[in-house]
C-alpha cells in the first residue's frame, strides 16, 4: 500500500513537468507553503461528565503547500495544473464492512499512513472564443467552485471562507464552467455543471451520488468599490437507492444551497459579508424521531484595515465575527448545533518581489469558539464546547516563467 500511495504521488508530480515538453507558448511554475503552529484549548469531558478546560491540540504543521504549473497553449487556450500537499489531513477514505442479521452494510472511514499527503486541486483547461459571447470562457476539469466568497478566498485571515468552513460546497470540484464578465466592467457571472463531490474523494467512493451538481453565480459592481452578488447551488449526496439490491438509502440528501455575498473596499478599509442558507431534505428518512429536512442558515462578517500607507512596516488589521445555526434538526441529533465564533489578528508582509507583490506573510490569529446549550446537541463535536485558538503562521511563494 505504501509503494502504491508514492508511486501515486510521483506520477502526480511527474504530471506537472509535461507541459515543458510540449508545444506551448508560456509556462509559469508557482508555489505556495503555509506552516503552522496551532494551539488550542477546549472545554471536555472528564470521567465524570462535567467539563473542564484541556488542552485539545498544540502543534506545528505544513498546514498546504501547492505547486503548480498554468500553461498558455495560445491566445484562446491556457491551462493550470497545482496539487495540493499538506500534513495534517486525512490522506484517504475506505470503506469499513459489517454483517448485521444476515445484511451486509459499511460505513466510510478516513485515515494516514504517510507523514504528508498530496491531492490535486486544479487541473483544467480555458478556452476562449469557443462560444461566440465576448469575454465569456469555457473551462473544464478540476477546477474552483464559484459560490460565495470561496473561489476567490485570499486567506487574508488564515481560516477558511464560511462556505468552506461549514462545509456547505468544496472549494474544487470536477465540472464544466461558463465564466463571463458583464460590460463595462460591472461584474462577472459563472454557470457550472460539477460532479458534486469536491476533489478529496477517490477509488470506490467516488461517485456515491449519481446527480450532478448544478451553479449559478452573479457579482454586479454598480459604483467603484461596492459588490454584491449571489450564488445559488443544487446538489445531492450519496445515492438515493444503493446499488446492491436497490436498497432505500436513508443518506440520501438534496441540497438547496445559496450565498448573499456583499464587499466595500474604500482606503485603506476592505469588509466583506456574507449570507448562506442550506435547505436539505432527507426524502427517505420516514422516522419522525430522526431528522426529515432542515435548514441552516450563517453569518460573517469579515472586516479588514491596511496600515500600510499609515506606517513604515506592511500591516494588516483583520478580524472576523461568525454565526453558524444548524439547529433546526431533532433534539437527538448529533449534528445540531449553533456557533459563535470570534477572530482578530495581524498579518505583517514582507519581502516583496519586482511588482511590490510581498512573497512572504506573517499571520497571527485568536479565535474563541461558543455553543448555545440549548440549540446544541451534548455530544456534538466529540463533546468539545466553547473554545480558543491561536494561530501563527508563515506563508511563503514564488511564481518563474520557464
Amino acid at each position: 500500500m505504501k509503494q502504491l500511495k508514492l508511486m501515486l504521488n510521483l506520477i502526480c508530480i511527474g504530471l506537472l513537468f509535461i507541459p515543458i515538453g510540449l508545444s506551448c507558448m508560456e509556462t509559469k511554475l508557482s508555489g505556495e507553503f503555509w506552516g503552522r503552529w496551532i494551539s488550542e484549548i477546549a472545554k471536555r469531558k472528564d470521567s465524570e461528565g462535567n467539563y473542564e478546560d484541556k488542552l485539545v491540540s498544540n502543534y506545528l504543521s505544513l498546514e498546504r503547500g501547492y505547486l503548480g504549473l498554468e500553461t498558455k497553449f495560445s491566445e484562446q487556450v491556457k491551462g493550470r495544473f497545482t496539487v495540493d500537499i499538506f500534513t495534517t489531513d486525512k490522506t484517504y477514505e475506505y470503506r469499513e464492512y459489517s454483517l448485521v442479521d444476515s445484511t451486509l452494510s459499511y460505513s466510510t472511514k478516513s485515515g494516514s499512513i504517510d507523514g504528508a499527503g498530496l491531492k490535486i486541486k486544479y487541473a483544467y483547461l480555458d478556452f476562449g472564443g469557443l462560444i461566440p459571447v465576448k469575454d465569456m470562457t469555457l473551462t473544464a476539469g478540476m477546477q474552483k467552485v464559484y459560490f460565495g466568497s470561496i473561489y476567490d478566498w485570499s486567506y487574508t485571515l488564515i481560516g477558511k471562507a464560511p462556505s468552506d468552513e461549514h462545509k456547505v460546497v468544496s472549494s474544487s470540484d470536477l465540472g464544466i464552467t461558463l465564466n463571463g464578465y458583464l460590460p463595462s466592467g460591472f461584474g462577472e457571472y459563472q454557470l457550472g455543471i460539477y460532479n458534486g463531490e469536491g476533489y478529496k474523494k477517490v477509488g470506490a467512493n467516488l461517485k456515491e451520488n449519481t446527480d450532478f451538481a448544478y451553479l449559478g453565480n452573479l457579482r454586479v459592481t454598480p459604483i467603484t468599490g461596492f459588490t454584491i452578488g449571489g450564488s445559488y447551488m443544487i446538489n445531492t449526496v450519496e445515492r438515493d437507492k444503493k446499488l446492491d439490491g436497490e436498497i432505500i438509502n436513508s443518506s440520501y440528501e438534496e441540497q438547496k444551497l445559496t450565498d448573499i455575498y456583499t464587499r466595500l473596499a474604500y482606503g485603506p478599509v476592505d469588509l466583506t459579508g456574507e449570507y448562506i442558507i442550506k435547505d436539505v431534505d432527507f426524502p427517505n428518512v420516514k422516522d419522525i424521531n430522526k431528522t426529515q429536512a432542515y435548514t441552516a442558515t450563517g453569518i460573517s462578517i469579515f472586516p479588514c484595515l491596511n496600515l500600510k500607507a499609515y506606517l513604515p512596516y506592511d500591516l494588516q488589521l483583520v478580524g472576523c465575527y461568525d454565526i453558524w445555526d444548524e439547529s433546526d434538526r431533532v433534539e437527538t441529533d448529533k449534528a445540531r448545533n449553533k456557533v459563535t465564533a470570534s477572530t482578530i489578528g495581524v498579518n505583517y508582509n514582507f519581502m516583496p518581489d519586482e511588482t511590490d507583490n510581498p512573497a512572504m506573510q506573517l499571520q497571527l490569529n485568536y479565535t474563541t469558539k461558543k455553543y448555545d446549550e440549548d440549540n446544541s446537541h451534548s455530544d456534538y463535536a466529540d463533546g468539545k464546547k466553547d473554545s480558543s485558538q491561536i494561530n501563527l503562521q508563515l506563508k511563503w511563494k514564488f511564481a518563474n516563467t520557464l
